[in-house]
């Protein structure tokens, strides 16, 4: 009998018949070819290639490494605690702000022998990162940290589950993982199930990692990098750049530049006032999913070890008053107060950077610092950590 009529006879597909010989025996040399890949070459993501920076720590690294919670993520972090260095997360606020944010003036400051890393984006907030603390707490614990805590989460869009956030920063299949090794099971579930995964949403998400993780990985990663085939570049980490001293860029008169670039009665940019849409949006104080991030981040925090500074930012104030929105002003010294609160019966260190919201010139929108407000937040976490 024929092979293939053996094969169709025991799997009943009959649709095999078609195959042929030819195409029977393609399938079984790459089905060998596969089964090589497994057992004799290494896997492509153990395969890291970092340049060589004298063990220095790194600035920020590709935001998929963090997704996985991979081999790169893992070195980036351990590169931080080797060098006792500081890894900054953020959100949108946290970005490259042509050399006047934040955590660029400190790494530019010579007299902060600290390095500072950065992982920020808009949505990535706290409880991005929980999974990677539970699977893998060896890479955060005792780290350096200073986390801010931006008010504008607190807002109604931004302060329950967000499908396109955690499609973006979160890996499914770490996700699973992590809620079998999870005390706080309900808690996590508000935090990355948002009541949106079905049964079989899941089983496909779980069939398509699969896919993507171990088939593609065999044929694209491990023979394409034995063949020496090169695959889409990606730049996998980022090394600190060549600062400008900071004490150069905070001359006053270039910090008087950077302030006449917002119009101060507005405390925004005209190309914000230009687009009409200015007021600013209430805040869900007892919002569940934005509650339970952070208290079960700060768990987490105190569980590992991890030597954290929280930093409560600003938020624009003089717009609120702007706009004759009183209600939005008293809600935000709620929150304020409500985290003080939070932070001081913790035992946690923070740096109330609130005060940066009645400046002038500290915001380009109604949510977004600007570089002066960059250099104002500066300047409070090194007086309160370095002074």
């Amino acid at each position: 009998m024929k092979i293939e009529k053996y094969i169709s006879k025991f799997y009943r597909f009959s649709t095999l018949k078609e195959v042929g010989k030819t195409g029977m025996l393609a399938i079984i040399l790459v089905v060998l070819a596969g089964l090589y890949a497994f057992i004799f070459l290494p896997s492509s993501s153990e395969n890291i290639e970092l340049p060589e920076n004298n063990g220095d720590s790194f600035l920020t690294l590709d935001a998929t490494h963090v997704k996985d919670d991979d081999a790169y993520f893992h070195e980036f972090m351990k590169l931080l605690k080797k060098n006792n260095d500081v890894l900054v997360l953020g959100t949108s606020e946290s970005g490259f702000l042509d050399s006047y944010n934040y955590w660029e003036l400190l790494n530019a400051d010579e007299q902060i022998e600290e390095q500072f890393g950065v992982l920020y984006g808009a949505g990535r907030s706290c409880e991005r990162y929980i999974p990677s603390m539970l699977n893998n707490p060896e890479i955060w614990q005792e780290q350096n940290m200073i986390v801010v805590v931006n008010p504008v989460y607190w807002r109604e869009s931004l302060s329950k589950f967000n499908n396109e956030y955690h499609t973006r920063y979160m890996n499914d299949g770490e996700v699973e993982r992590a809620r079998e090794k999870s005390k706080r099971k309900d808690d996590f579930d508000i935090l990355f199930s948002g009541g949106q995964q079905g049964y079989m949403k899941a089983k496909m998400s779980a069939v398509n990692r699969f896919v993507d993780q171990e088939i593609h990985e065999l044929y694209y990663g491990r023979l394409r990098n034995y063949l020496g085939i090169e695959q889409e570049a990606i730049l996998h980490v980022t090394e600190h750049l060549d600062y400008v001293p900071a004490k150069k860029r905070g001359k006053p008169e270039m910090l008087e530049e950077l302030q006449s670039q917002i119009v101060p009665d507005f405390n925004c940019t005209q190309e914000f006032i230009d687009k009409g849409d200015y007021s600013m949006l209430p805040l869900i104080l007892d919002a569940e999913y934005r509650n339970t991030a952070l208290d079960y981040f700060m768990d987490l925090c105190q569980l590992l070890n991890i030597k954290v500074t929280f930093v409560i930012g600003p938020y624009n104030r003089i717009l609120a008053e702007k706009c004759g929105q009183p209600e939005i002003v008293k809600q935000h010294e709620e929150l304020e107060d409500r985290l003080r609160k939070k932070f001081k019966a913790s035992g946690f260190d923070y740096i109330d950077a609130t005060d940066i919201s009645t400046t002038p010139g500290s915001f380009i929108d109604k949510q977004h610092h600007s570089m002066y407000g960059g250099y104002l937040l500066y300047e409070r976490i090194k007086k309160h950590l370095y002074e």
